[in-house]
C-alpha cells in the first residue's frame, strides 16, 4: 500500500507538458493586450507633454497686454523652443540631442457681428490691418518634427496639439492702444 501511494504522488511529464501548453496559450492571448496598453500609455504621455507645452505658451501670451508686439495679428512660425534637449546624462543643456518639438502660434483679430444680422446669435468675423476689433484669438501649436524621410523621434507617427484662447479688447474703437 505504501508503494502504491508513492506512485500517485506528484506530476507526470505529460501533465507538466499540458500545463505548460495551456499557460503558453493564455500568455499568447494576453500579450497583444499588454503591448497595446504600453503603446497607449506612451502615446497619452506624449500628447500630455505636447498639450502642456502649448498651454504654457498660451498662458504666457494671454497674460500680456493686448497691445503687446507679440500679440500683433499674424502667424509666428519661428520655433521658440530650444534647438537641443538637455544632456541625457547630466540633465544640463545644451547637448547634441536635437529637440523634436516645434512650437508656433497665430494671432487673429475678430469683430463681433451685430446680433440682428445673425438672428440674435453671437458671431465673430475676422478683420485685418488696423481695423477696430473686439477680440484676439491666439492659437498655439506644438508638434513633433522630423527631417524628410526620417520618422519622428517621438513614439509612433506625427503628434500635434493645438490650444486656443481669446483676449477681449478693452477699447474696441482704439485698435492700437494709443488712442485718447
Amino acid at each position: 500500500m505504501h508503494h502504491r501511494l508513492r506512485r500517485e504522488a506528484g506530476l507526470t511529464l505529460i501533465e507538466m507538458l499540458i500545463a505548460v501548453a495551456l499557460m503558453g496559450i493564455i500568455l499568447l492571448g494576453i500579450a497583444p493586450l499588454f503591448i497595446a496598453s504600453v503603446k497607449s500609455n506612451y502615446s497619452a504621455n506624449e500628447y500630455t507633454s505636447l498639450h502642456n507645452l502649448a498651454r504654457d505658451r498660451l498662458e504666457q501670451l494671454m497674460n500680456l497686454p493686448i497691445t503687446d508686439p507679440q500679440l500683433l495679428a499674424g502667424a509666428y512660425t519661428v520655433n521658440d523652443l530650444p534647438a537641443t534637449l538637455p544632456d541625457p546624462v547630466t540633465g544640463i543643456p545644451p547637448s547634441n540631442v536635437r529637440n523634436p518639438l516645434s512650437r508656433t502660434y497665430v494671432v487673429t483679430k475678430f469683430v463681433t457681428a451685430p446680433p440682428a444680422v445673425v438672428g440674435g446669435a453671437f458671431a465673430l468675423n475676422a478683420v485685418a490691418g488696423t481695423a477696430p476689433y473686439n477680440y484676439k484669438r491666439i492659437d498655439v501649436t506644438v508638434e513633433s518634427l522630423s527631417a524628410p524621410g526620417v520618422p519622428s523621434m517621438l513614439g509612433i507617427g506625427h503628434r500635434a496639439a493645438v490650444v486656443s484662447g481669446f483676449l477681449q479688447n478693452p477699447d474696441p474703437a482704439c485698435p492700437t492702444g494709443i488712442c485718447l
